[in-house]
């Protein structure tokens, strides 16, 4: 079954990194790479058909969803992971970033946690300069 695993960050300063959102306050990369988990196993052992792909929604942080998929196994190429992590602008019904994991080692978990993080800074940082216009 599933151990825990001590996830090594590839950046120091993304282990403390928080989501500073009005929606989801201090969302920090440890509580995402439970919720990570939690989704996981919530994927693996879902008593679905696993021929046809299968995707919820992990979570939500302001206007972006992460969203993770189980891939159809017919459909995964060799070399390709069969789950995806992905953020949506949901607004827009773009993706902003993906990644992809064959079991969430430890270093796949800490890339996906450092995705998710830095995607919610990076459009809470284009929101709030939206919001106050360009500098001059």
């Amino acid at each position: 079954m599933f151990t825990p695993a001590v996830v090594q960050f590839t950046h120091a300063v993304a282990e403390h990194a928080c989501i500073d959102s009005p929606l989801v306050s201090d969302l920090c990369a440890d509580e995402v790479k439970q919720r990570i988990m939690r989704a996981y196993v919530q994927l693996v052992f879902r008593a679905e058909d696993t021929a046809t792909a299968r995707s919820f929604v992990m979570m939500r942080i302001g206007r972006l969803e992460v969203h993770l998929t189980d891939l159809r196994r017919a459909d995964i190429t060799a070399g390709v992971p069969p789950f995806l992590i992905e953020v949506v602008d949901w607004l827009h019904q773009a993706s902003i970033d993906s990644i992809g994991s064959y079991e969430f080692s430890q270093d796949e978990l800490a890339a996906a946690v450092e995705m998710i993080v830095s995607a919610a800074q990076e459009a809470d940082t284009r929101i709030g300069s939206a919001q106050h216009g360009p500098t001059i």
